[in-house]
């Protein structure tokens, strides 16, 4: 049975196909470019071999310290990327938007830590990063302000296709790796404003907010001996600013 962001995705195309149905002259369309950040990007990282060092909420339970190791902290991943956008607004107030964006890992996901093997606490390096890779589509409402401020709210959903990787890599020795790709359908509800410094370009912002994952991905390396699995998690708010050309049909 077709899940609600399914639902939700079939709805934004239906709006965009109505309204494109629609006379022309009732239309104003932009083309831009954003550039933002996304904290906590791939959520907590968790996967199953986070079980086997006692670590059951991923990144998050993964620090560990005790004096006499040199350890430092593992921070969630912050993630730094941009895209393209392309924006249609009919009969003033309804509004559909289709982005294309790339987001990666830019901080944060290294450090050293502790686990114990065999009861005897050991230092455990780890590397944590992801990729995101993703087109939003969503429709809803645009409501202008004064003369020179439009706020738009849409909801819609996302294509996302996601590459996570982590390594976990002892100080006796060894490197124990995951490797994971998969796609997804993830809830987009998306609020964006538009301040315009003339009829034809705006400075935009806007905050998103995603809600979805992959289903459970196997680990693709083959050679370190260990079977992995996790799913890749695309929720989380993203942060953007950028500009915008717009073009007027009326």
């Amino acid at each position: 049975m077709p899940s609600d962001k399914i639902y939700i995705l079939r709805i934004a195309l239906l709006i965009l196909l109505t309204a494109a149905a629609g006379p022309l002259y009732a239309a104003s369309f932009s083309v831009g470019a954003q550039a933002g950040f996304m904290p906590s990007l791939g959520g907590n990282l968790h996967s199953s071999t986070h079980e086997t060092i006692g670590v059951h909420n991923g990144i998050d339970g993964i620090n560990r310290s005790l004096d006499g190791y040199d350890t430092s902290t593992i921070d969630r991943l912050l993630g730094a990327g941009g895209g393209i956008v392309l924006r249609a607004t009919f009969y003033d107030y309804f509004f559909v938007r289709l982005g294309g964006n790339f987001i990666k890992n830019a901080r944060g996901g290294k450090g050293t830590t502790l686990y114990d093997n065999a009861g005897t606490p050991e230092l455990l390096e780890v590397d944590y990063s992801v990729f995101v890779i993703d087109t939003p589509l969503t429709a809803g409402l645009a409501v202008p302000f004064w003369k020179d401020v439009r706020i738009a709210f849409s909801v819609g959903a996302a294509f996302a296709y996601g590459n996570y990787k982590n390594s976990l890599k002892p100080e006796s020795g060894g490197d124990v790796k995951g490797k994971f790709r998969g796609y997804g359908f993830p809830l987009v509800i998306l609020v964006e404003g538009d301040y315009f410094l003339n009829e034809k370009i705006s400075l935009t912002a806007s905050l998103a907010y995603y809600k979805g994952s992959t289903d459970i991905r196997k680990d693709r390396y083959r050679t370190d001996g260990d079977i992995d699995f996790a799913r890749i998690d695309f929720t989380g708010y993203r942060f953007s600013m950028g500009a915008s050309r717009h073009f007027y049909s009326r």
